[in-house]
């Protein structure tokens, strides 16, 4: 008969196994930045990391990485983050209605499907850039992020997202560099054709281990 203790000692491996596979997967993903730089072509390599290891749906648990439950916006977990702020990966927890306004991120970024679904569109910026705070962008193509998929941006593409379906959307999201460092991020007012400061998010909660 297995017992509540039997339970304890059989959940306890999570933690340290979801930490040992997250470190195997950024030391492939910091030798293929070393080795082939950022661009189309090594993240592509990277983002398919990112889809295995999502894929590993055992190691994030919803009963331990938890949305806001009553709050339409997101609950952010670090999993991990070189010295320097560098290689920052996280748990993106929303709601469904969680969205966001079209935003770069001055970094690189990975965001693979745990469970839920992250529909992204994909922009474009049709002005010149030459006016400081005035900035048009028109949508480009759309991707929903689900189980199984990922979708890779550079530094200056732009995005915006919404938590959609009946479930909150529980979420990797890798970072070349944490939000600490995105000081210079902008999101963009569509309607108006202008542009602000996108602010970093207020509440960065460290990984819970086994809850």
């Amino acid at each position: 008969m297995e017992t509540a203790t039997d339970v304890n000692v059989q959940a306890k491996p999570v933690a340290a196994e979801r930490r040992a596979a997250v470190a195997e997967a950024i030391a492939k993903i910091r030798e293929i930045e070393t080795e082939k730089g950022v661009n189309r072509e090594s993240l592509e390599e990277i983002r398919q990391i990112m889809v295995d290891l999502a894929k590993r749906r055992e190691l994030f648990p919803r009963d331990v990485f938890k949305s806001r439950g009553d709050r339409p916006d997101d609950r952010i977990y670090r999993l991990s983050e070189d010295d320097g702020h560098r290689f920052a990966l996280y748990i993106n927890c929303g709601e469904p209605g969680t969205k966001t306004p079209p935003h770069d991120h001055t970094t690189w970024a990975v965001i693979a499907g745990i469970d839920g679904e992250e529909h992204q569109w994909i922009y474009r910026r049709t002005d010149d850039g030459s006016q400081p705070g005035v900035g048009s962008v028109e949508v480009d193509h759309e991707f929903t992020v689900v189980p199984g998929t990922a979708i890779a941006y550079m530094p200056d593409d732009i995005h915006a997202i919404n938590v959609r379906g009946d479930v909150p959307a529980l979420h990797l999201h890798l970072y070349g560099s944490g939000f600490e460092e995105m000081q210079g991020r902008i999101a963009f007012d569509v309607d108006a054709g202008t542009y602000k400061k996108f602010p970093g998010y207020p509440e960065v909660m460290d990984d819970p281990g086994d809850g």
